[in-house]
């Protein structure tokens, strides 16, 4: 699902030891920003742990290690020219996760992913849902609550700055932190910044959240 984006917040993991069992925040510590609707060249607004009056938010145990060989396979547009997003294997080690990501562009033009560090740290990673239904995600963007990012924080190899028309980037993102139990993880990537006219209804500048889920195991 293509988010029009321009600054997604960073999101740390909260957590701290609660009756011998590490519990996190559900969403992480993000930047509040503007928010717009789907899909147009917006700003997403993302919010964090604490909430309007002062409650503190559940806490959430972690999932324990684990490995999904995944093969998601995501296309936008969905038909012609496109951009592909894979997702090929997940991990949750003892200290963090990492997830084999690939992006393919099948457009006309390029793309620019990494002229911009602190756009790519604020950009790309996970989000952990409640539920694995897209409806989730729609409404979450409109609304401006999206989960926080689980910001990755490496990249091997190295993202390139450009992704030219017929080539591809295949990588390891990851970082250390856990992740909560019985939430459905998407991956993200971006932003993704055309040099040209995207095809279809592709917005000039956007974040790729999948339509794919991957609900995390105790």
């Amino acid at each position: 699902m293509p988010l029009g984006a321009v600054g997604i917040g960073f999101a740390d993991r909260v957590a701290e030891r609660a009756g011998g069992r590490l519990a996190l925040c559900e969403h992480g510590r993000v930047t509040r920003l503007l928010a717009a609707p789907l899909a147009v060249s917006v700003v997403i607004l993302l919010t964090g742990c604490s909430s309007d009056d002062g409650a503190e938010p559940p806490a959430v145990a972690a999932s324990s290690p684990q490995v999904a060989r995944l093969g998601w396979v995501e296309r936008s547009p969905v038909t012609g020219p496109a951009l592909v997003f894979h997702t090929h294997r997940l991990a949750v080690t003892g200290d963090g996760w990492e997830a084999d990501v690939e992006i393919r562009n099948e457009t006309g033009i390029a793309w620019e992913i990494a002229t911009d560090p602190v756009a790519v740290a604020r950009s790309f990673g996970l989000m952990l849902f409640a539920t694995g239904t897209l409806a989730e995600v729609e409404e979450r963007g409109a609304d401006g609550d999206l989960p926080g990012l689980r910001s990755a924080r490496s990249f091997v190899p190295a993202l390139p700055r450009r992704l030219a028309p017929g080539t591809r980037w295949r990588g390891t993102v990851s970082a250390d932190g856990a992740l909560a139990t019985g939430r459905f993880l998407r991956v993200v990537f971006g932003p993704l910044v055309a040099d040209g006219d995207p095809p279809g209804d592709l917005p000039d500048r956007f974040v790729w959240i999948t339509d794919h889920a991957y609900e995390l195991k105790p």
